[in-house]
């Protein structure tokens, strides 16, 4: 290669139209924004990498990382030689990182644009050693335009295309310095487009939380589990959720995994294979040696179910492997079925598939277009993950943040998935109607024993209360015997309440007729349906 000038500057090229469509924005959120940036630090096998808004000011970004730099040749190559969109990261086969052999994540070379959504100019810096042991580096200076973006349809439209020259800004560097304590890359700008400002200092005024600074996770864990949504925790929290669980990051937990055994839950787990999968998952991720710091805050994977105690769940685990159309497809995961109770918080609700560790797309609440209609309140009671070990990538959209559904890899694991939520909900189903019967004896047994109480003491003993399903009214009265029989299986009225104030006001009208004057017998009978009322609302 012939030697690089000391500094240069010229056009950014773009190797595809649909590309140049980066700079306008393509992400869905800030989180999937500085998602495909940490991306890039893990393929270049850094330890560490360190993300900063300038809370709460958030008018300055950086993504600073200590990984192997970005070498001045293919800052060149990338932005005027070839274009944006011509990586090299994967040519040759090679699918893992040199050092920490981590799955390489990224595969067109567009992550570093991603910042362009949230800045109009953009500066990096790299410290590397090259090929030949030369320690070298260069700072470079990115500047943004929309004006010579040409639209989609009209460029679709036009009889000819100018092809790859388009033009979405302006590049400029100069060689620097290497240091040491520099060493990896950084990418930093004060630039910072007023939607991301507005919308992050919107979060921190609008929360009260925010003033309990500085954060733990410990601490943003508990704001997020107590929320019913991490959309009520407004756009900062939801940017430090959304990292924890599309990230390649291990659990958070003591235990380390998704399903927490601390709790007073009871959890079955269907497949003893679970709990070693989970655990070479989790040892996989710290093997990794891979820490993701926002803002001065450690993060971690955030799932912890149940999320609340005295839950009855189940955890179903899976594992698929074939060739499909000549191409592997490996995966597995679990699926975890809480009876009665809706996952909290919301946004875990749902399937979540991550490839190469790197979740895509956040939890669908679709299940993947389950084909069967599940009714929407059990539906919440469900959650999962699969991991993506070979395969699906052909199906992965440019924003890497969803799935061409058509794509064979993705209908195969759609049909597998639907299978095994057949039956995880067919058994849920089960299990709630159950828990239903279990919940309806219990209360018609509580609602027996009050009224028992009831009639001995308005009664002063004169009546007692005696159970009988086989006769045709939910209450008879034999005055001369002293009975009184109910029959629970008949409710007068809908509501469980309802029904048992409406025995008890007919109970306490045929005790308040013992008395023989009116007076008496009026006086009794307000004063039982006092007491009825006293016990019941």
């Amino acid at each position: 290669m012939s030697d690089i000038a000391d500094r240069a500057s010229g056009k950014i090229r773009v190797a595809d139209i649909t590309l140049a469509q980066l700079s306008r924005g393509l992400y869905r959120s800030n989180a999937t924004v500085f998602k495909e940036l940490i991306n890039n630090a893990y393929d270049a096998d850094a330890t560490e990498v360190r993300v900063n808004t300038n809370f709460p000011a958030f008018d300055y970004i950086s993504i600073v990382d200590n990984g192997s730099g970005m070498p001045l040749e293919s800052f060149k190559k990338h932005f005027a030689d070839d274009g944006i969109g011509s990586s090299s990261k994967r040519r040759g086969n090679v699918n893992e990182t040199e050092i920490h052999k981590r799955p390489i994540i990224g595969r067109l070379g567009i992550g570093m644009m991603a910042i362009g959504q949230l800045c109009h100019s953009f500066e990096v810096e790299s410290h590397y050693i090259n090929e030949k042991g030369k320690k070298l580096a260069f700072r470079g200076e990115i500047v943004l335009t929309n004006e010579n973006i040409p639209d989609l349809l009209s460029e679709i439209n036009k009889p000819t295309s100018k092809g790859k020259e388009i033009d979405v800004g302006e590049w400029s560097f100069e060689k620097i310095d290497f240091e040491q304590d520099k060493k990896g890359f950084r990418i930093y700008s004060n630039d910072v487009r007023g939607t991301f400002r507005r919308e992050m200092r919107e979060s921190y005024e609008t929360l009260d939380e925010f003033r309990n600074v500085p954060f733990s996770l410990k601490n943003i864990i508990s704001i997020l589990y107590n929320s019913r949504s991490v959309r009520d925790c407004k756009a900062y929290l939801e940017t430090i959720w959304e990292l924890c669980t599309l990230c390649p990051l291990p659990y958070y937990d003591n235990e380390k995994s998704p399903v927490s055994w601390n709790q007073n839950a009871k959890i079955e787990i269907l497949d003893s294979n679970f709990s070693s999968f989970i655990g070479k998952r989790q040892s996989d991720l710290l093997g990794y040696n891979f820490e993701l710091h926002f803002d001065g805050i450690l993060l971690n994977k955030l799932i912890q179910l149940p999320s609340v105690e005295d839950i009855t769940s189940r955890v179903y685990y899976f594992e698929f492997d074939q060739e499909i159309f000549d191409s592997r497809l490996k995966f597995s995961g679990y699926v975890f079925s809480q009876v009665s109770r809706a996952i909290r918080p919301f946004e875990l609700n749902g399937i979540q598939v991550r490839l190469r560790n790197v979740g895509i797309g956040g939890y669908d609440a679709t299940f993947m277009k389950y084909y069967k209609q599940v009714e929407t309140i059990r539906s919440k009671w469900v959650s999962g993950e699969i991991f993506v070990d070979a395969g699906l990538e052909a199906a992965l959209n440019i924003d890497r943040d969803s799935f061409n559904e058509h794509e064979e890899h993705y209908k195969s694991l759609q049909k597998y998935i639907h299978e095994v939520l057949d039956k995880v909900f067919d058994e849920t189903n089960k299990a709630a109607m159950q828990k239903r019967e279990i919940v309806k004896e219990t209360k018609l047994s509580t609602q027996s024993n009050r009224l028992k109480d009831y009639v001995i003491t308005a009664s002063k003993g004169k009546f007692q209360l005696k159970e009988d399903k086989n006769i045709h009214k939910s209450l008879e009265i034999d005055n001369k015997k002293g009975v009184i029989t109910i029959n629970n299986s008949i409710q007068e009225i809908r509501s469980n309440k309802a029904d048992q104030l409406y025995k008890i006001i007919e109970i306490a009208y045929h005790i308040s007729r013992a008395p023989k004057s009116e007076e008496e017998r009026h006086n009794t009978f307000m004063e039982l349906v006092k007491k009825a009322l006293k016990e019941i609302i």
